[in-house]
């Protein structure tokens, strides 16, 4: 079976062959390594990344209609879920943090303030919002989860999440901003 193509490979996997997945997971493996690393930068993320775009690749498996497209649709698996990651540590550079954990002892400048009072505003507008609500603005902005993987996890369709999501953002801004934003008030002035 290790003269056969990539394509016959495929075809064999798609008919349930485990070999001939594994024969063409270990084919394109050192391949998508370098995809991902080049990406990434990062080892061990590469690996995860590459262990996660032939998981997807092999659960749908069946839904590959060009066999010979195969090598591009793995790349375009490592660039999602290196993407992905690194949206993942670009937002874990913004912390959003409780007013309620603040350190009191920490000095006592006009900028802790400020900080403290807007956490406490945002927390004060998301505590008015419905729980199912709340969940999704603390999956979204808090645990930075895509709007599609919150669709998937939540059982809604992606274009009802996509429009709750703008739907919550404008109640949020239109409560936060009263205080924070002067275009804000300037808005509800010629609204009046």
């Amino acid at each position: 079976m290790k003269d056969k193509s990539y394509i016959q490979l495929l075809e064999h996997a798609k008919s349930g062959d485990a070999q001939a997945w594994t024969l063409l997971q270990k084919r394109f493996s050192r391949f998508a390594l370098r995809h991902a690393n080049r990406i990434l930068r990062d080892e061990d993320l590469s690996q995860d990344v590459v262990q996660e775009a032939f998981w997807d690749l092999y659960v749908n498996c069946g839904k590959i209609n060009a066999p010979e497209a195969f090598p591009i649709l793995l790349k375009r698996a490592i660039v999602k879920h290196s993407d992905r990651i690194l949206r993942k540590k670009e937002n874990r550079r913004l912390v959003f943090e409780d007013p309620r954990q603040i350190d009191q002892t920490a000095g006592n400048t006009h900028s802790d303030f400020f900080e403290k009072e807007r956490s406490e505003t945002i927390l004060k507008n998301i505590d008015r919002l419905k729980p199912e609500d709340r969940t999704l603005i603390e999956l979204h902005y808090y645990r930075n989860f895509t709007l599609d993987e919150i669709s998937k996890s939540q059982g809604k369709t992606l274009s009802f999440i996509k429009k709750r999501h703008l739907k919550l953002k404008n109640i949020l801004r239109d409560g936060i901003g009263e205080a924070y934003r002067p275009e804000a008030c300037f808005r509800m002035f010629l609204a009046a």
